[in-house]
């Protein structure tokens, strides 16, 4: 069975597609790798269409912590 797709608009991540892990809650965190780091970003769900969930960025982003 495939998962369901989250459409993502806005953000560093806009136009990517990414897999659900079965819940599609309203504010959901996908990770982000660019040169300075791994960022998490926000995106809140705003509708569904045939094709998956689209969500948009809220514009709350957080980098992961060094180790």
């Amino acid at each position: 069975m495939t998962g369901l797709v989250a459409h993502l608009h806005g953000g560093p991540l806009d136009g990517v597609d990414r897999q659900l892990a079965g819940a599609t809650d309203e504010l959901v965190e996908f990770t982000h790798e660019s040169r300075d780091g791994t960022w998490y970003v926000e995106y809140r769900r705003v509708r569904r269409d045939d094709d998956g969930w689209h969500y948009e960025a809220t514009g709350e982003m957080e980098k992961q912590d060094e180790e």
